[in-house]
């Protein structure tokens, strides 16, 4: 019976080709719209997400505070400054620590050759390197060993090392941080980093804690960066870590302001919500251009019921059923809607095979490298909302139609001309 109904779909297409195509091509250059502007909308945000996670995946960041509640005698208002015997302090009372670095920042003259300029100079443990996403493009980050032995070594920034040295090799040159001698062990990677909370990563450089010591005074820390293990609750684990710190400091374990604990992921899914609301207005661009092309085949469709008055009232009279007559112009509708949006799909391959990528945020930090840019592709989620709106289409497009059909009188129909 549905191979009888496929045939007849196909047979009563093939009958008026040329308007059957056109048809088609109504439908197929909506279904390539949509699909394009869903990869789109999909690029853009694995693009921006990207882009947010240069600052580090999962980080949380701790700073100073101020106590806005009395506790263990000690008055409110009271500054809360840290210190390196907090993190051990934290490392001792959170077990769901995985990776835990103090950063001490100072603002101090570089200098390479003739060529000097103050840059934010970072006072970091080895983990920083895993827990911020400092992924080094020649040479390496610091080591425990480094920081235990307090080398004069430094890693520096993309954009440090382009004013510093130009086109000229960087790895195990010296250059002087407020005039000592340091010796470049390490160059990162451009960052496109549209978030911080300090100076960008590619314009710093990062030196051990223990060395920056002996150069200016780093009892006090600017903040404390932490990555949680997986499998721990973050608000749990932020939790434990004002508790460590209260223990430290002699301060209530729920005053939030004693300490400002940020959870990058907050922020993350800000970005994230953002990214889904473009491909939710996308979508629905997406679909209004493809309702243009259902418009069509609708009133092909319409047409074509109106030209088989007579038919569908002879094939009544020798005993079709109205779901019969409804089941066939409704097939009709749908053959018609899916053969072109099968071409539209090859069409949107092709499409985003010829584009490839579009610049997003290289631009704006001189990053040639594309790893910002947006790039086309045809994921699962596009391909299945395309196909779930295709089919929500097509049956509207073909209902109408077969309903009308259906609905004829036998007898009025072949009195038709």
């Amino acid at each position: 019976m549905i191979r009888h109904l496929i045939s007849e779909a196909f047979e009563a297409l093939g009958h008026y080709r040329l308007r059957s195509a056109l048809t088609m091509l109504s439908v197929t250059w909506g279904i390539a719209s949509l699909v394009l502007l869903l990869s789109y909308g999909h690029g853009f945000e694995r693009a921006l997400v990207g882009a947010f996670d240069q600052i580090g995946r999962n980080l949380i960041v701790i700073f100073p505070g101020q106590t806005s509640e009395q506790a263990g005698g000690e008055r409110s208002g009271r500054r809360i400054l840290l210190e390196l015997r907090d993190v051990d302090a934290l490392v001792e009372g959170v077990p769901a620590i995985e990776a835990i670095s103090p950063e001490i920042r100072a603002f101090l003259p570089v200098n390479f050759g003739y060529r000097t300029r103050n840059y934010t100079v970072a006072g970091v443990d080895a983990p920083f390197g895993r827990i911020r996403h400092t992924e080094v493009a020649e040479g390496r980050f610091l080591t425990g060993d480094d920081v235990l032995h307090r080398r004069r070594v430094v890693v520096i920034g993309a954009d440090l090392k382009k004013e510093l040295f130009s086109a000229m090799p960087a790895l195990d040159a010296d250059i002087k941080v407020q005039g000592v001698r340091f010796t470049v062990i390490g160059v990162l990677k451009k960052k496109t980093q549209i978030t911080n909370y300090s100076a960008p990563d590619d314009i710093s450089a990062f030196v051990p804690h223990t060395t920056l010591g002996s150069m200016v005074n780093t009892r006090y820390l600017n903040n404390i960066v932490v990555l949680p293990a997986q499998g721990f609750a973050r608000a749990r684990v932020i939790a434990e870590l004002r508790a460590a710190l209260a223990r430290a400091h002699h301060f209530g374990a729920r005053d939030e302001r004693a300490v400002t604990i940020l959870d990058w992921n907050e922020f993350r899914v800000l970005v994230s919500n953002m990214s889904l609301g473009l491909n939710v207005l996308l979508a629905v661009i997406g679909t209004l251009t493809l309702s243009i092309g259902a418009v069509g085949v609708m009133n092909i469709m319409l047409v074509a019921v109106t030209e088989r008055t007579r038919e569908i009232g002879v094939l009544k009279a020798l005993g079709a059923r109205r779901r019969h007559i409804l089941g066939q112009v409704l097939l009709e509708g749908l053959t018609l809607t899916g053969l072109g949006g099968l071409a539209g799909i090859l069409v949107a391959v092709g499409l985003t095979h010829l584009i490839g990528t579009l610049p997003l945020l290289g631009p704006l930090f001189e990053d040639a490298s594309g790893q910002s840019d947006i790039h086309l592709g045809l994921s699962f989620s596009a391909l299945a909302v395309a196909t779930a709106v295709l089919i929500l289409v097509g049956l509207v497009a073909g209902l109408v139609p077969a309903i009308r059909a259906a609905r004829l009188d036998p007898v009025a129909a072949m009195r038709s001309d």
